[in-house]
C-alpha cells in the first residue's frame, strides 16, 4: 500500500513539472499591446493611404518645429505676405494730365491793364515719380518727386499782348507754368479682394514755381539751302517763387501679375495746393496767388 501510494504521488509531481516547462513565462520578454496601439496601426497613413482618422499629436518640441503642409513657406508676422527683404521696397511711377483749378482759373483785366501778370493756368501735362519703404502690406511712405508742366489761355495771353503793346509790334506772346515738387507723401492701401483695392495718400514738402513768357523770335543763318530766317519762340521773362505745398489724392489699383505680385497698375487723382505769394505794387510778377493742381496720373506702383 505504502508502494502504491508513493508511485502515484511521484506520477502527479512529473506530469505538473513537465506542463511547467513546456509553457514559458513570457510576461518579462513580450512587448505590451493596448487597445489604442492596435486601432492607431490599422488607422494610420500608411496602412490605408491616409484614409483613417486617427492621428497622434506631437508633443514636445516636435510639435513646435513640424514643418507647413505641402511644403509651404513661413511667413513673418510682423510682415505677411511678401515673400523677400526686396518687397519692402516701395516703387512708383506715372504720367498724366493736370488741370488747373482754384486762384489760376482766371485772370484780372483790371490787374493786367495795372501791370501786374497773375498768369491764369491751361491744362497741361506731368509726372512723378517715388521710392519709400513698404512697412506692410497696408502702410508705405515715398519720397515724391513731381513735375507740372501748364500752359497759359489765349484769353490771358491776349489781353497781356494788348495791355503791354507787343500786339502792336505783330508778334504775339506765349507763356507755360512749371511746378516741381519733393515731398514726402504716406500711403495706405485697402484691398477690396486678392488681385485690386484702393488706396489714399497725401502729404508735403518743398515746391518750386517758374513762370515763363515767351516771344517769336527771328534767327538767320546759312545752312545747306543757304540763307534762312526762322521764327521760335524764346523766353523774354520769367519770374519764381520758392514756397510749401500740400497734397491729397486717392487711387485704385489692379496686380498685374496675380494675387501675389507686388506690381500693380494704378490709376489716382490728386489735389495740390501750393502757397504761391500774390503780386504786389513791390513785385508786380508773382502772380495770382495760391496755386492749385488736379494732376490725373497712370503708372506701376510696387
Amino acid at each position: 500500500m505504502l508502494i502504491a501510494a508513493s508511485a502515484l504521488t511521484l506520477g502527479f509531481s512529473l506530469t505538473a513539472a513537465a506542463q511547467t516547462a513546456s509553457t514559458p513565462d513570457n510576461s518579462a520578454s513580450a512587448p505590451a499591446y493596448s487597445s489604442s496601439d492596435l486601432r492607431a496601426y490599422l488607422n494610420s497613413d500608411g496602412l490605408l493611404g491616409g484614409g483613417g482618422s486617427y492621428s497622434a499629436a506631437p508633443s514636445g518640441n516636435a510639435a513646435a518645429s513640424a514643418s507647413p503642409q505641402y511644403g509651404g513657406k513661413q511667413q513673418s508676422a510682423q510682415y505677411p505676405g511678401y515673400e523677400s527683404r526686396f518687397s519692402h521696397i516701395a516703387i512708383e511711377a506715372g504720367v498724366g494730365f493736370t488741370i488747373p483749378v482754384g486762384n489760376d482759373t482766371n485772370f484780372s483785366q483790371n490787374a493786367v491793364n495795372a501791370g501786374y501778370l497773375s498768369p491764369d493756368e491751361s491744362v497741361g501735362y506731368g509726372f512723378n515719380v517715388g521710392g519709400g519703404w513698404n512697412f506692410s502690406k497696408h502702410i508705405a511712405t515715398l519720397l515724391e518727386f513731381s513735375f507740372q508742366r501748364m500752359g497759359m489761355p489765349g484769353n490771358y495771353l491776349t489781353a497781356l499782348s494788348n495791355a503791354s503793346g507787343v500786339t502792336a509790334s505783330g508778334s504775339s506772346l506765349g507763356g507755360n507754368i512749371n511746378t516741381w515738387s519733393l515731398t514726402l507723401d504716406p500711403v495706405y492701401y485697402m484691398p477690396f479682394s486678392h488681385k485690386s483695392g484702393a488706396y489714399v495718400t497725401g502729404g508735403g514738402g518743398f515746391y518750386r514755381k517758374v513762370t515763363n513768357f515767351t516771344e517769336p523770335v527771328e534767327n538767320c543763318g546759312y545752312s545747306l539751302y543757304g540763307y534762312i530766317c526762322d521764327q521760335a519762340p524764346e523766353t523774354v521773362e520769367h519770374f519764381s517763387s520758392n514756397q510749401g505745398g500740400l497734397n491729397i489724392g486717392l487711387g485704385l489699383y489692379r496686380k498685374l501679375f496675380g494675387e501675389d505680385s507686388n506690381a500693380k497698375f494704378f490709376a489716382e487723382a490728386r489735389y495740390v495746393w501750393v502757397d504761391s505769394p500774390k503780386a504786389s505794387t513791390s513785385n508786380g510778377f508773382q502772380g495770382s496767388g495760391t496755386e492749385g493742381l488736379l494732376p490725373i496720373a497712370f503708372g506701376i506702383r510696387f
